[in-house]
C-alpha cells in the first residue's frame, strides 16, 4: 500500500470519526452500531474460515500465537456462534462458560435472554449472563447444558455443604532430640512408647 493511500484512508476514517461526535441522532447512531457488529461478525466468521483452511493445509497455526484461537475454530466447525464471542468478549470467564453450550442456548445468550438463577430457599431471578457473577455462572452452566432448577438447587446444598464443612489441620509432629521422642501437638511420645505402639500393630 502506498504512502498516498494511507494517507487517504486516515483521512477518511478521521472524518468518519468525526461525523460520529457531531451526529446528534441517537437512532442513526444506534444502526450504524448494528451495521459495525454485523461486519464484526462477518469478520469472525471469515477468520474462522481461514484458520480452518490453515489447518486443513499443515499450517503451524500455533506459532502464529493468535488470541482466542480457540474460539475462532469453535466457529468455524459450526460449534459456536459468532455472535456469542462479540458479546461476551468483555468477559473471558463467562465465555469460557458457555462455549459449549448446544447451539440455540449459545444463540439465546447473545440475544441477551435473561437466564433462570435459583436462589437459596427456592425462590428465582433472572439475569442476563454479562450481569452473573461467577459464582452464579458456575451453578448455572455445567460443562455442556444450563442446570435446570433442581441440578441448581442440588448445586447450592452441595456448595453450601462444602464451605459449613469445617477444616481439618493435621497435628505437626516434631522430633524432640533432648528427650528422645517426638511430639505431636501438644503431646510428647517417647521413642520406647512409641516402638510399642508400632509393635502392637504389628503383631498378629
Amino acid at each position: 500500500m502506498s504512502s498516498a493511500t494511507m494517507i487517504s484512508s486516515n483521512d477518511t476514517e478521521n472524518c468518519e470519526l468525526s461525523r460520529i461526535g457531531d451526529e446528534s441522532d441517537p437512532q442513526r447512531l444506534v444502526a450504524e452500531l448494528t451495521a459495525c457488529m454485523a461486519v464484526t461478525v462477518q469478520a469472525i466468521v471469515k477468520i474462522g474460515a481461514i484458520i480452518r483452511r490453515l489447518d486443513e493445509l499443515g499450517f503451524d497455526i500455533e506459532s502464529l500465537r493468535l488470541p482466542n484461537l480457540n474460539y475462532f475454530r469453535k466457529v468455524a466447525h459450526g460449534k459456536m456462534v459468532p455472535e456469542l464471542f462479540v458479546s461476551l468478549i468483555g468477559a473471558p470467564i463467562v465465555l469460557r462458560k458457555v462455549a459449549n453450550l448446544p447451539l440455540l442456548d449459545q444463540r439465546r445468550i447473545s440475544d441477551g435472554k435473561p437466564v433462570k438463577v435459583i436462589l437459596p430457599g427456592g425462590d428465582h431471578m433472572l439475569l442476563r449472563v454479562e450481569d452473573m457473577t461467577r459464582e452464579q455462572a458456575q451453578q448455572v452452566f455445567a460443562s455442556d447444558h444450563i442446570r435446570n432448577d433442581s441440578q441448581q438447587a442440588a448445586w447450592l446444598i452441595e456448595r453450601s455443604q462444602l464451605v459449613q464443612k469445617p477444616a481439618v489441620s493435621a497435628s505437626p509432629v516434631m522430633i524432640d532430640r533432648r528427650r528422645h521422642g517426638i511430639v505431636v501437638g501438644d503431646t510428647f511420645i517417647s521413642a520406647s512408647d512409641l516402638a510399642g505402639y508400632l509393635g502392637s500393630l504389628a503383631a498378629k
